[in-house]
């Protein structure tokens, strides 16, 4: 527990302390962010990961009075550390019945109650909706000592506010949309975040504007399906005196209220014009709404992100079919050759799932010839994990576990000789790079990231911090490079 001096605020009679451990994407990492902000207004003292463990569970200690997890239900394996956890906290809290347990995300939205029913220690379920009502529903535990859940069923799961604890001083995520409304049979995304909603574009501009004032020079736009984004320019007036001098409503000219709805390109369009923004990237995308149309503004556009991140999970057609992507490998591949014939200095990642439903091995032999073909930038390999109550679940799980892992690793170790090759290709180069921070580990250097967001690590001095500089590419180790900065 905190030892520092007892602090009063309206909702919280002594100083709590709360840990939050987050899992999953970089939506969860913004609504974590979210969280603590408007816990920390409230008063609470919000220190990191307070959960420590020593050989598994036989040694537990939480150093604070509330532990959430924000949680992540599109894995097996996410789930299962979570699991993992409850159980170790449980434990816990047969000796420490004042801790209060709470979980937050996507899989409260999946189980709901069931996890009361699992695991009776837990006190506290948020949904993704009902954020802003955390500090509020952890002081209702502390008082009744029952468990509680708060859960919306409809509405958008993002909170724009001030309050907002971000992690890095010249970045932050931007949530742009909610939800998808894609029919991949393996996907549990429809379930706990549901059908896409969108922001409006005059709050997602405001917010960018926002976000810059105080600083920020890079923002990435979420959404679970971002490039499918289309918002209503502005269909609730702007508060008087609200918001920070540079907004303008210029970007917003031409359309009425609930008049033509903004898409994805124009959106993007829009923010590039928020003087003092800097670089803007997105993640993540469907091939679907991947067009020509979204090509030709990012390759306009020098400060949109030259790294695209487009989901491929299959080479088969039948494995695509089975899995409802809604297009063939041959119409996948026509979208990446016109992507790289638009935008020359595209850097292209993707997604790729071993062993899925009916998976056989001319099925996985497709997979290695489209990663061969294809020379993704980077690609995440994941084995295929049967997820309760998406369309999948009603396929049979049929490839076995040790054959999973044998076409896993395939594809890793094929798609790991691509990318570096790739990256060799780039030594030489002298390219724009943002400093994020400097090196906990090796004193007197940076890293950074470069316009396609490779990793980059270089000397020089911490006051460069946030600012975007030009880095000649020297070697690549362990898929970094390694560098030197050319001028300030």
């Amino acid at each position: 527990m905190s030892n520092s001096p007892e602090k009063t605020a309206p909702n919280v009679p002594k100083k709590l302390v709360v840990s939050i451990a987050t899992f999953g994407c970089q939506m969860n990492a913004y609504d974590s962010e979210v969280a603590e902000g408007l816990l920390s207004h409230q008063g609470y003292e919000l220190v990191p990961d307070a959960l420590e463990s020593e050989a598994h569970s036989r040694n537990v200690r939480v150093n604070a009075d509330v532990f959430l997890m924000n949680t992540c239900s599109v894995r097996e394996h996410a789930e299962d550390r979570v699991y993992g956890r409850l159980g170790m906290l449980s434990k816990y809290k047969e000796t420490h019945p004042d801790l209060i347990i709470g979980l937050m995300g996507c899989m409260v939205e999946e189980h709901r109650e069931k996890l009361f029913r699992r695991f009776p220690a837990l006190d506290l379920m948020v949904g993704t909706r009902n954020i802003k009502e955390l500090p509020e529903l952890i002081e209702e535990v502390r008082k009744n000592r029952r468990q509680v859940a708060k859960i919306r069923h409809d509405g958008i799961s993002i909170e724009y506010t001030d309050q907002i604890s971000r992690k890095g001083r010249f970045h932050a995520w931007l949530p742009i949309m909610t939800g998808c409304n894609k029919v991949c049979t393996f996907c549990i995304v429809p379930i706990t975040r549901g059908s896409e909603v969108s922001m409006p574009a005059r709050d997602v501009y405001r917010e960018a504007s926002r976000l810059v004032s105080e600083g920020v020079k890079w923002i990435t736009l979420l959404g679970q399906n971002v490039n499918s984004y289309d918002g209503n320019p502005h269909p609730t007036p702007l508060p008087e005196g609200e918001g920070v001098s540079s907004i303008s409503l210029a970007p917003l000219a031409g359309r009425g209220q609930g008049e033509g709805k903004f898409n994805f390109p124009e959106l993007l369009q829009m923010l590039c014009e928020i003087e003092g923004l800097e670089k803007i990237s997105f993640t993540t995308s469907h091939p679907q709404d991947a067009t020509p149309e979204l090509y030709e503004v990012i390759a306009r556009n020098p400060k949109l992100s030259r790294r695209f991140h487009l989901p491929l999970q299959s080479g088969s057609d039948r494995m695509l079919k089975r899995m409802k992507r809604l297009h063939t490998y041959a119409e996948f591949k026509e979208k990446i050759d016109r992507m790289r014939q638009m935008i020359p200095d595209v850097s292209i990642t993707t997604d790729i799932i071993a062993g899925f439903s009916g998976e056989t091995d001319e099925d996985h032999e497709a997979t290695c010839r489209a990663l061969r073909e294809l020379r993704f930038d980077s690609g995440y390999v994941y084995k295929y994990s049967l997820r309760p109550e998406t369309p999948a679940a009603n396929l049979p799980d049929d490839v076995p576990m040790v054959i999973k892992e044998k076409r896993n690793n395939e594809l890793f170790q094929i798609q790991k000789q691509i990318e570096i090759e790739n990256l060799n290709k780039l030594v030489g180069r002298v390219v724009e790079t943002f400093v994020e921070q400097a090196s906990d580990w090796t004193p007197g250097k940076l890293i950074g990231r470069t316009y396609d967001e490779h990793k980059v690590v270089f000397p020089g001095d911490e006051r460069l911090v946030g600012q975007f500089l030009r880095v000649r590419l020297d070697e690549v180790q362990n898929l970094t490079f390694l560098g030197t900065l050319r001028e300030y």
